[in-house]
């Protein structure tokens, strides 16, 4: 049976209000400002295109995917945080284990390692790092695996977006 302080109350004007914020208010309204702010960088953070005698090389806008998944982004944290008062959960950080903020902050530390490391060695070379890196730390044991996948499916989706969706995706330096 839920208490009286964590749903939603009936103010004296008619209107609704929240007497209690909950763990879900705080991550939609954290997803929401984080959304909101990379749109608005979003300039800053998208290279232009490469030009040849005046035309773009590539068919779309390579700002398109990033600020379309932003805006959808953006659109969830709305929504989570309308629902949040009706989602009644427990917090349970405080169950998890040492190991799982380690497994998260070592994933963090990696995806900004790749995401500094891309403009120098290209897509392709710090795609397969990244997720042979992960994979090894993760426990995977199957080398000859994680080698394969972590060299076939960055080459293939640079294959698909620079060849069939025309966006330039950063180049191998060394070729």
């Amino acid at each position: 049976m839920e208490k009286p302080r964590d749903r939603l109350t009936r103010g004296k004007a008619g209107g609704t209000s929240w007497r209690k914020w909950s763990f879900n208010h705080v991550a939609a309204l954290v997803i929401g400002v984080v959304a909101a702010a990379l749109l608005a960088t979003l300039p800053q953070h998208v290279a232009r295109p490469k030009a040849l005698l005046g035309r773009v090389l590539s068919g779309l806008d390579p700002a398109l995917f990033p600020e379309a998944i932003l805006w959808a982004l953006l659109a969830l944290a709305v929504a989570y945080f309308l629902l949040a008062g009706r989602l009644h959960e427990l917090n349970l950080f405080r169950t998890v284990e040492p190991r799982g903020f380690v497994n998260v902050g070592v994933t963090i530390a990696a995806l900004i390692a790749y995401a500094i490391a891309l403009p120098h060695l290209g897509f392709v070379a710090t795609g397969a790092i990244l997720v042979m890196g992960l994979a090894a730390f993760y426990g995977n044991r199957n080398h000859a695996l994680t080698v394969a996948i972590g060299a076939l499916v960055p080459a293939a989706i640079y294959l698909g977006f620079t060849r069939l969706l025309h966006v330039s995706l950063p180049e191998f330096p060394f070729l």
